[in-house]
């Protein structure tokens, strides 16, 4: 095969995979997934145009049931920095929780597979502590992942929006500061949170 047909193979598969994986409807439900819904995430520059694959852009897909008393779901990336630790951001009805701080694969990739049965914070966010939110009823949910850039260890001071002392919880960070955004859905997830 010639070179030049070869330097064209990896970006013409790319593009294939992110179209067939990624665009169009960004929720859906088929047999292979039963009742699940899927959005999907989009690395976006300054003026929110999703940066392809091709162009060396992150992309990601988020699997959740609309319906339970836990928001069960599974997050799937790639074209992620390989080693560099990510928080996991969750909008719950325009309140932002930092609920996990995971580090992608040498590869570029993350996976994340969680129930959440109660909105809360779940990493070391400092003055950005938000009191806890039941899942039960109707809820309109974004999911976005971003750069943690805690410190590598101990922990940052929480406090509550009424100013009293809020809970300390752990850092495992970059330690850099970075806190610039990666991925961002294109669609929200909405879901009814049942009793048990």
């Amino acid at each position: 095969m010639p070179d030049r047909s070869r330097s064209l193979i990896a970006p013409i598969v790319a593009l294939v995979l992110f179209i067939f994986l990624y665009a169009g409807n960004s929720r859906e439900s088929g047999p292979a997934q039963g009742a699940l819904q899927r959005i999907t995430l989009s690395q976006k520059d300054r003026d929110f145009d999703i940066i392809p694959p091709v162009r060396g852009g992150a992309v990601g897909s988020v699997w959740y049931s609309p319906r339970g008393t836990g928001l069960s779901f599974q997050l799937l990336a790639s074209g992620l920095r390989p080693g560099r630790r990510y928080l996991l951001e969750l909008s719950v009805d325009g309140t932002i929780y930092t609920v996990a701080s995971h580090t992608a694969s040498a590869s570029g990739e993350l996976s994340i597979d969680s129930t959440i049965t109660s909105f809360r914070e779940g990493a070391c966010v400092g003055d950005n502590f938000d009191l806890p939110k039941s899942a039960r009823g109707a809820h309109e949910v974004k999911f976005w992942l971003k750069n943690d850039g805690n410190p590598v260890s101990g922990t940052m001071p929480g406090r509550l929006p009424s100013s009293a002392a809020g809970s300390s919880l752990p850092c495992h960070g970059n330690g850099d500061g970075d806190y610039s955004y990666v991925l961002l859905d294109n669609a929200a997830a909405h879901f009814t949170g049942e009793s048990s």
